[in-house]
């Protein structure tokens, strides 16, 4: 199930661990990911090259993900959540809004695309944060 795939994604985020991170990406060539305020990387090397240095000395961060919105077709679910990340090391707190696509096929749900906002100067209204760990 996407969402099982959503949760890994983020528990390797989380975790800083970028073996599992690349577990759940497609190895397709044409694979996606735009950090907040960064330039558009395709392929699942330059993808990994970033999380490698966004994962160099950095402390596990806080992060809550609330689904704003999940639309699933066939093969491709894609998910647009909240996330409310806070650094370790200093205590930051930022909302950012992303989109997560992921397709189904052989090796079961797999990412194809994040795309992360600027942080929310004001964050969206919200009932309950669903929190990873």
């Amino acid at each position: 199930e996407s969402k099982q795939t959503e949760k890994a994604f983020y528990e390797a985020f989380i975790d800083r661990d970028l073996d599992a991170m690349r577990q759940v990406w497609s190895a397709d060539a044409d694979v996606a990911c735009i950090h907040p305020g960064g330039g558009l990387l395709i392929g699942i090397e330059a993808i990994m090259a970033s999380w490698r240095e966004i994962f160099h000395n950095a402390s596990a961060p806080q992060l809550s993900v609330r689904p704003v919105q999940i639309r699933l077709d066939n093969d491709t679910a894609i998910h647009i959540v909240e996330e409310k990340i806070r650094s370790a090391d200093q205590g930051r707190q930022a909302t950012v809004i992303a989109t997560n696509v992921f397709q189904r096929d052989t090796n079961g749900w797999l990412m194809r695309l994040h795309h992360a906002s600027l942080p929310l100067v004001e964050p969206l209204e919200s009932p309950a944060e669903v929190p990873l760990h």
